[in-house]
């Protein structure tokens, strides 16, 4: 199974130049944060159960994606029995002793420090999809109120509970490691500057972990990871993902007719007198980012020069887009909130 990991998605990004006291203190307490989860080491029967599962899925993911089959030595020798009988046993570690041992050997730094970081946050990055996917369908079966009883919703929502507080320290460490990375829906990503960070893109990634938005979050995601590797049409991406959440509301509010042929149409349908949703001065503004950002970079040129973006357009273009979709969702939650 092809597993999407850190360390592949920003190989010819450098991150990282030191390993220091300070990212060796990162790295320790990122670990915690996935052993607190399932320290599996003292729990018996079904937690240790479930504990083996969760290591043993972190390491088939990330060996297959590094092309090795163990991380470290899966065996070690020891002897049993006593006197005459005293004789020497194979035994297999521990899945999360195999992936400690790989995580910890600072050995392997020495050849590239960029390389070492990359693939140690990589196991973390693994780790945290694994529960993210697991709260994702506690919060679905909630939201849905699909849980038999009262135990079971509890039991629920206590996973998500716990996820969403391993995502706010995961995030803190970053910050006192001086990490330049992001944590938000199952990946690590490039942080912006701190106030575009804490005042757009943290909570547009909350908003959009709901179900509804996924593709929206999708799009944003293949944007932020094309603008941080170089690639070719991060803004493209930003703009779907604003196309995307339009036409959703305009889904929801009911006044889709089928005859839309683009972006425009969609915004004409959320500013109608009946639905009241978008302001003449927002429908101008929002029907302006997309004949400048997406139709300019969506269709061909002709004989035209190619358009392109500079550094700087790109990430106005991207974090815009975040905060026109960050508006209108939460407009739409605020006008479903008051409606009967």
């Amino acid at each position: 199974m092809l597993t999407d990991v850190f360390f592949v998605r920003y190989e010819e990004t450098p991150l990282f130049r030191s390993f220091l006291r300070r990212e060796k203190r990162a790295l320790h307490q990122c670990f915690t944060v996935l052993e607190e989860f399932h320290p599996y080491w003292g729990e018996t029967d079904d937690a240790q159960k479930a504990s083996g599962k969760f290591w043993e899925e972190i390491h088939k993911r990330l060996a297959n994606e590094l092309g090795v089959r163990w991380l470290s030595d899966a065996w070690y020798e020891t002897h049993v029995g006593l006197g005459e009988y005293r004789r020497k046993e194979h035994r297999k570690r521990a899945f999360i002793e195999i992936c400690r041992n790989w995580y910890n050997n600072h050995a392997l730094q020495s050849a590239d420090i960029d390389e070492f970081l990359k693939e140690r946050l990589s196991l973390i990055e693994v780790g945290l999809r694994i529960k993210y996917d697991r709260a994702d369908s506690c919060r679905k079966s909630l939201e849905a109120s699909r849980p038999s009883s009262s135990l079971l919703a509890k039991a629920y929502k206590k996973t998500v509970d716990e996820y969403e507080t391993a995502s706010a320290e995961i995030n803190e460490r970053f910050r006192s490691a001086r990490f330049p990375l992001n944590y938000h829906n199952g990946f690590f990503q490039i942080e912006a500057d701190l106030l575009v960070s804490n005042e757009i893109e943290q909570p547009f990634w909350s908003l959009v972990s709901e179900p509804v938005w996924q593709n929206v979050d999708l799009d944003m995601k293949e944007a932020v990871d094309q603008r941080d590797n170089g690639g070719k049409d991060p803004a493209l991406f930003a703009a779907k993902a604003l196309e995307s959440t339009v036409k959703i509301i305009s889904d929801k509010l009911g006044v889709t007719h089928g005859g839309e042929k683009g972006a425009h149409n969609y915004i004409d349908n959320l500013s109608k007198k009946s639905v009241v949703f978008l302001g003449d001065w927002e429908k101008e503004l929002l029907k302006a980012y997309f004949t400048k950002v997406r139709n300019q970079l969506g269709h061909g040129p002709g004989s035209e020069p190619m358009p392109q973006l500079s550094p700087d357009q790109t990430s106005w273009a991207i974090e815009n887009a975040m905060s026109w979709i960050k508006l209108l969702i939460l407009k739409f939650e605020t006008q479903k909130a008051k409606a009967p």
